[in-house]
């Protein structure tokens, strides 16, 4: 038997099982008298003291502007040079 066809019969004979319960549930529900519920009285909401929002000021640090640097100081960035290279195992290596 395949595991899909385990499956699906589990799958299968739990949904039944699952519904006859159901059903016996429903049925002792329906032959036990019901009781009445009681009426709770409502509750009462506690007065809470009302409390101001505490704010907090927000301070941020201004860094110094850097100076920017005079163009003779500039060089002009290196370009990386590629290189190809072929990667072949050896049995020296």
């Amino acid at each position: 038997m395949s595991a899909a066809a385990t499956a699906a019969g589990y799958l299968y004979a739990s949904g039944r099982l699952r519904g006859r319960a159901q059903r016996e549930q429903d049925e002792a529900q329906k032959d036990a008298p019901q009781p009445q519920p009681q009426a709770k009285p409502p509750r009462q909401r506690t007065e809470r003291p009302k409390v101001a929002t505490m704010r907090r000021e927000v301070r941020v640090a201004a860094l110094p502007q850097e100076e920017p640097k005079p163009q003779e100081e500039l060089k002009p960035r290196r370009t990386p040079t590629i290189q190809y290279r072929t990667r072949r195992w050896k049995p020296d290596a």
